[in-house]
């Protein structure tokens, strides 16, 4: 069976684990091409959520203006409100780009730049656009990694890191050449007056002079070996920190001497440090535990240089785990903070406003209670705007309680409609390897309340709810215990079917005519049961990663897979093939109530995705409709129950709508 880009199991069993996946996930990349795409029609439409964080880059060319780069590192986000609204996309460019950290220009507001690698070929960039995020191209190629770069107040002079060394750019990074004694292996830098900080994997250096005649980079005495991951200097101070024991150290004469950064936080570690433009040294402190779903976080604030500090909870609540912070050129005192769940705007670090950024990945789409929920990588989120006609303001936003979801073992892979009884969701938990916990809400997902007890090992895509018995559910398993399982009591219990030949069950539809009549999508095949799970026959071969029954016929079924759509009007006795679809991943199928028939594809581990496909004739020939789409590795699709609009669950820019009436015929 083929592991697919979107699945995310994580297997932690201690907590410095869970600090190295967290760091590596910031530079996290589909590996497969994508195109660079960034014009938009006025017919595919950004619904958000607001739920995504990353590393961010401000410039006082436009005060207003705010750059993110979302932790799947393939793309920037671009708001010129300061959170309010959010462009599309700009995506790194066609080569299989990671950034890891990215650099506005102080004087023109459209410059931006960012430090790129490919997984898996060693091979690190430097990219600029020079239109405000919307294309890039490649100023710097590195036989290595390349992790950070920085750009002095005046624009001319750029670094960048990596594990050749740090390179120099006199140019605007038009050419850029190796600084002669830079260290190895850097990771961070940070500018600090004339000097370069130097963060790598054993140790801080400095350049003295660094922006008129640069000197030798120059090892600092530290009080022990630090792997930096994240670097801080301003005014003469300068934090580090590393995340594999969460050690930190501080300076407060511009790097002259140092010692232990150590607070009221005693032996937890430091998962975070940086200073704000106002001159504060916030620390977030994270207590060494095995179970990282509820180990004691805390913020600490600093306004006398580490001196004395004062605990911020709220902060932790807001955000759960910290990623990045800076502030808008001209507002000093508001801090912009980015987490897994999102970015946020605060003044004092106890009341927090979401404000970004809608770069989600979407693998599940339901509508419940009048409202769209889309099931992502951290929680599940809901919107009533996106059912309607005329969008609020803030209608991205999808509503934040104020309380930001723990950022491990919170993937949503499946949701599903109970009749009379609410919502299901499927939760990837960390037991401590990746398995699945229901959860029912009766409030349309607002609030989600523990079905089964026992958890069972591996990962699933598909819930289905019998529609006769909203009692009996099937959920659809692959990883550690691939198979299907049936519950009888609404989810609190889960029984594992015996069918034999099952190697990884991605979809479950149910034909709602007769009882116990079930179709199990698998990577081995499409099988047939008509016991309720108990046996089932196969009835094709192949990789399967949906099937779907129309509701208005349910002798028309219509199967998903790696290069595959077939289609059959006899009840699964026999099946065709598509005509006219493109070779792709197919990931999900979704019905419009009039019978028209909605294919996704997403991103595989050789070939990007292409987005969405649409037939007129129930499956028969397939046209493509992802015209203006900015992002086509589309994991999830979902049509109105009004049959107004099709929806569709991104890898990694959340959901878009299109009216189904400006499709034509």
């Amino acid at each position: 069976m083929t592991t697919k880009p979107h699945v995310r199991a994580l297997l932690v069993t201690s907590f410095s684990t869970v600090l190295a996946v967290a760091a590596l996930s910031a530079g996290a990349n589909p590996s497969v091409a994508r195109t660079a795409e960034t014009s938009v029609t006025a017919h595919w439409q950004s619904m958000g959520p607001d739920t995504s964080g990353g590393h961010l880059a401000f410039t006082p060319a436009a005060p207003s203006r705010l750059y993110v780069l979302p932790d799947a590192g393939n793309s920037v986000y671009r708001s010129d409100d300061r959170g309010a609204t959010w462009g599309a996309p700009g995506w790194l460019g066609s080569h299989d780009f990671s950034g890891r950290r990215l650099a506005a220009d102080p004087r023109d507001a459209d410059v931006v730049w960012v430090a790129a690698t490919a997984p898996g070929t060693g091979l690190g960039s430097v990219l600029r656009s020079e239109d405000g995020a919307k294309t890039f191209h490649t100023v710097l190629s590195s036989p290595t990694d390349i992790t950070d770069v920085v750009v002095s107040p005046t624009g001319g002079r750029l670094f960048a890191a990596g594990t050749a060394g740090v390179w120099e750019s006199l140019d605007h990074g038009t050419h850029w050449t190796l600084l002669p004694g830079s260290p190895g292996d850097a990771q961070r830098l940070a500018l600090s007056g004339d000097r370069l900080f130097i963060g790598t994997t054993t140790s801080l250096y400095v350049i003295a002079d660094a922006l008129t005649h640069p000197h030798k980079a120059r090892e600092l005495s530290l009080p022990s070996g630090v792997y930096v991951q994240h670097l801080s200097a301003r005014d003469g101070v300068v934090v580090a920190d590393q995340s594999p024991d969460g050690n930190a150290v501080i300076s407060t004469d511009n790097g002259s001497t140092w010692r232990t950064l150590s607070g009221p936080w005693g032996t937890d570690w430091v998962a975070f440090s940086a200073l704000t433009a106002n001159g504060e040294i916030q620390v977030e402190t994270l207590q060494p535990a095995i179970d990282a779903t509820t180990a004691r976080k805390n913020l600490w604030i600093s306004s006398d240089r580490g001196r004395t500090w004062t605990r911020r909870p709220k902060a932790v609540t807001a955000l759960d785990l910290y990623e990045d912070l800076g502030s808008f050129p001209d507002r000093p005192n508001e801090q912009v903070v980015t987490g897994p769940a999102g970015t946020f705007s605060t003044y004092d670090s106890v009341r927090y406003r979401r404000i970004g950024v809608p770069a989600a990945e979407v693998d599940a789409l339901v509508v419940a209670d009048h409202a769209l929920v889309a099931g992502t990588a951290v929680d599940s989120y809901s919107s009533r705007a996106a059912l309607t006609e005329s969008l609020p303001a803030g209608y991205q936003n999808w509503g934040w309680s104020g309380r930001s979801p723990a950022t491990l073992g919170n993937s949503i892979g499946a949701l599903a409609v109970a009749p009379g009884r609410g919502l299901i969701r499927a939760r990837m938990a960390l037991c401590p390897d990746s398995c699945i916990a229901l959860e029912r809400s009766s409030n349309g997902g607002a609030t989600w309340q523990p079905l089964n007890s026992v958890f069972v090992n591996g990962a699933t895509r598909s819930v289905a709810v019998d529609p006769r018995d909203p009692s009996r559910l099937y959920v659809g398993v692959y990883g550690l215990s691939s198979g299907l399982f049936t519950s009888t009591d609404g989810g609190r219990t889960l029984q594992r079917s015996s069918i034999p030949g099952l190697q990884g069950v991605r979809s479950v539809a149910i034909d709602p005519r007769a009882g116990g009549s079930l179709w199990i999508g698998d990577a081995s095949g499409l099988y047939l049961s008509k016991d309720s799970g108990a046996s089932a026959v196969q009835m094709l071969s192949g990789d399967v990663e949906r099937v779907a029954v129309d509701p208005r016929d349910p002798d028309h079924i219509v199967v998903a897979g790696q290069n595959t759509l077939k289609v059959s009007h006899d009840g699964g006795v026999s099946f065709s093939d598509a005509v006219g679809q493109p070779a792709a991943h197919y990931d999900d199928v979704a019905f419009a109530p009039d019978g028209t028939v909605f294919a996704a594809s997403a991103d595989a581990l050789d070939a990007p995705g292409k987005g969405v496909v649409r037939s007129v004739d129930g499956g028969a020939r397939f046209t493509d409709i992802a015209s203006g789409l900015p992002d086509r590795d589309v994991r999830s699709i979902l049509v109105s129950p009004d049959g107004e609009y099709l929806f569709a669950g991104t890898g990694g820019s959340g959901v878009y709508r299109i009216a189904l009436n400006l499709l034509g015929r």
